[in-house]
């Protein structure tokens, strides 16, 4: 057991304890996460039950005192001390050891699933405090480049270059843009305390976001998440573990063989002497169960036979979810690709015009809700752009929860 703690720890201790990357959030994550530290325990507890499947039962001593002692040619029975130890049929124990074994390593592969999971759970949350730091920094940006349309507006009413529309206009715009800033920001507040949560601990924590995104290096396929997802791994264990199951309801068609020695103390007789007066009875003893009860293990085979079916069909239902769920990332990775390509485009256009405008506006033209307009949807466009890197990142994501590639741990 050791081996395995061993093998935990180590896997989530290579990074160093300063939290700021998103991996290092991963790892503080499976430190002191307490749902997944129970699932862990829970696959240390299945691990103490393989030694105890290995192991003979405990032999049994009994003791009798004859109230009325039994009178024999040497004297008579006082006490009778009795040993027996049972034996199961020939790979009785080593069944039970191997289906104990196997029932570990489905424990083992759902521990890697809430595992997966939860880094899921935080990774999706950290892209959401990304997002929500990138467009609250454009908001800002549009503020402060609203706020200096304003003297320039000013000035032009002044002068009678313009309306006082023009400049009331710009006043609407900058109060909207920084009423909508402010209800922004307490969008973060949630968000910091789901994820602070997940890492079990003070949900006011700081959490730093200011590192990039991990690099999307992982070539992975839907064969690759059929074959490494933690969910089919524990659901094909389940499964050997029926079908060890039904050889261990077959073996218990098996007598067990007992080995037992009696030990009778006789007192000696006063009345006559004779060789062996007194001489207490010692009695090996070979003892066999009788499995007569065939109804009991009939019912036992049917029912393993019907867990299996239930489990095989569990691992089709599971395949089916995981296929759904890889089509449905692809196609969020591809829409995602799409729309930065489309995005960048008009970005690069909508700055061109907006450049163009602000010169146009500065020399005198009146053309002043273009301007504006135009200025609202560049935000909205690199907004959008942000929001499309948020899906890739949450379709790169979840490809690499599917096929179990966060991290790697062999039990």
């Amino acid at each position: 057991m050791k081996k395995y703690v061993i093998l935990f720890i180590l896997s989530f201790t290579a990074m160093g304890l300063s939290a700021q990357s998103l991996e290092d959030y991963w790892q503080l994550a499976a430190e002191n996460n307490p749902a997944l530290k129970a699932k862990f325990t829970q696959y240390l507890a299945a691990l103490e039950r393989v030694d105890q499947q290995g192991a003979l039962p405990d032999p049994t001593v009994s003791f009798g005192v004859f109230v009325s002692p039994v009178e024999t040619r040497v004297g008579a029975q006082r006490l009778r001390i009795s040993l027996n130890q049972m034996f199961p049929w020939m790979g009785t124990n080593s069944a039970r050891e191997d289906l104990a074994v196997k029932m570990a390593e489905a424990r083992f592969a759902e521990f890697e699933e809430a595992r997966n999971s939860l880094f899921l759970k935080v990774s999706e949350t950290w892209l959401m405090l990304s997002e929500l730091e990138q467009e609250i920094e454009l908001k800002r940006e549009n503020l402060r480049l609203l706020k200096t349309y304003e003297p320039i507006a000013k000035t032009k009413y002044e002068s009678n270059l313009t309306s006082l529309a023009d400049l009331i206009r710009i006043q609407i715009k900058i109060e909207d843009a920084a009423t909508n800033l402010e209800l922004l920001e307490l969008k973060r507040k949630p968000l910091v305390s789901d994820f602070n949560t997940y890492l079990n601990r003070s949900v006011d924590s700081e959490v730093d976001i200011s590192n990039p995104l991990p690099e999307h290096t992982i070539t992975s396929s839907l064969d690759s998440a059929l074959a490494n997802n933690p969910k089919i791994k524990a659901n094909q264990k389940d499964i050997a573990g029926a079908d060890t199951q039904l050889k261990l309801v077959e073996l218990k068609r098996r007598p067990n063989i007992g080995v037992g020695l009696d030990y009778v103390l006789i007192s000696e007789r006063k009345d006559m002497t004779m060789a062996d007066n007194g001489k207490d009875a010692l009695m090996p003893m070979v003892s066999l169960s009788l499995p007569v009860f065939g109804k009991k293990n009939r019912s036992l085979i049917k029912e393993t036979e019907l867990v299996k079916e239930s489990l095989s069909l569990q691992n089709e239902r599971i395949q089916n979810d995981i296929k759904n769920q890889w089509v449905k990332a692809e196609y969020l990775e591809s829409t995602s690709s799409r729309e930065l390509e489309l995005y960048e485009r008009e970005i690069r256009n909508t700055r061109s015009l907006l450049n163009v405008l602000t010169s146009e506006y500065s020399n005198n033209s009146s053309n002043f809700e273009e301007l504006l307009m135009t200025q609202q949807q560049l935000l909205q466009l690199q907004i959008a752009q942000v929001k499309a890197m948020t899906k890739q990142h949450q379709a790169w994501l979840q490809k690499r929860y599917l096929t179990g590639n966060f991290l790697t741990i062999k039990p």
